[in-house]
């Protein structure tokens, strides 16, 4: 896939790499100050049962000038298309236009178990609901009759008037279909805990999406969540990284077990998911399978290792501490990725 020419959230130009951050449950401006300070193309405020995403972009802003300000990732069950598109396009106006929409179908968990709604038909669903997204920014008129939403019409009326008509969005996607949709619909390509082993053949179902619109496979951006576990012992690296890893295999059935079941560590993820705790799940995963998955040891291993991934494709990592991990840590892998400039 290719890079653009452009900061997918501000139109800059830039002549660094672009790697970006992911701050999950983190809500810190000073450490959002840190990255844009140390050239972070972008960053991403996960959601799910905890703070908004808007909530702590809308925060960030205030703090930033230039670094591009991103949901990752809000799911298209708990809010209305029209609702999230205000959300969005509230935020751009406010960060002088650096939003950037990163949207999933997230998975039953969440979706049934905290926001009571019907896990249902979610492709389908986030098919129409990027199409009323892009109707809403681009202020259309006209009403739209689907199987999920019919709005009467799809502007703000003249009480709003968006800073951007368009505002990237990137789609969470692992399974074959939802990476051919992202292909189809999506500005960008976000995948989370991908082994690279698996990586061609899916930018073989992005490809097959963009074809189904007529679309170049090398106008969508491939980004990727990196999880990092930065540590001068590895042995502190390699624990950290297991115990994020199962919690995800344990605690998010079916998504992530599966890519990794694919991959050939099958028995890894029985053992882990049988397992009675999350610490004892963790002692069921190699360093080998955690090599896949992660970025794990010293400094100077993760940065040749995230070298790799640029070179399979992934033309932005968005990297991530393990949960759990504290504020030192934090700065010890905003310092450890920092993106190189050239020239």
């Amino acid at each position: 896939m290719g890079v653009p020419s452009e900061h997918p959230g501000t139109g800059v130009t830039s002549d660094r790499k672009r790697t970006g951050v992911l701050f999950a449950l983190r809500d810190d401006p000073e450490q959002v100050v840190r990255a844009e300070e140390l050239g972070y193309d972008s960053v991403w405020a996960a959601e799910g049962q905890g703070k908004t995403a808007f909530g702590k972009l809308e925060r960030w802003a205030v703090h930033t000038d230039e670094i591009g300000l991103a949901t990752g990732i809000v799911n298209v069950f708990s809010r209305t298309p029209a609702a999230l598109a205000a959300a969005a396009a509230t935020l751009d106006e406010h960060s002088g236009g650096r939003a950037i929409l990163g949207l999933g179908v997230a998975h039953p968990g969440v979706v049934e178990t905290f926001h009571g709604v019907e896990f249902d038909r979610p492709l389908a669903r986030l098919h129409e609901y990027v199409e009323l997204v892009r109707r809403y920014l681009r202020g259309e008129a006209e009403g739209f009759e689907g199987e999920f939403y019919s709005p009467d019409r799809t502007s703000f009326w003249e009480a709003f008037e968006p800073e951007r008509s368009s505002i990237p969005i990137y789609n969470g996607a692992l399974g074959p279909g939802n990476v051919r949709l992202t292909g189809e619909v999506a500005d960008g390509w976000l995948p989370n805990l991908y082994p690279p082993s698996r990586f061609e053949e899916a930018t073989g179902w992005l490809a097959e999406g963009a074809s189904r619109a007529d679309r170049d496979p090398a106008d969508i951006d491939v980004a990727m969540y990196v999880l990092t576990a930065v540590h001068d012992d590895p042995t502190v690296a390699y624990e950290a990284a297991a115990n994020h890893v199962a919690y995800y295999l344990r605690d998010i059935p079916g998504y992530y077990a599966r890519v990794a079941e694919e991959a050939g560590f099958g028995d890894e993820v029985e053992a882990a998911r049988e397992a009675e705790t999350t610490e004892a799940a963790a002692g069921q995963l190699s360093e080998s399978f955690l090599d896949v998955v992660g970025l794990v040891g010293t400094p100077t291993t993760a940065r040749d290792e995230l070298e790799e991934l640029r070179a399979l494709g992934v033309d932005l990592p968005i990297v991530r501490t393990p949960s759990g991990t504290d504020d030192e840590w934090v700065e010890r892998t905003l310092e450890t990725f920092a993106p190189e400039r050239s020239g």
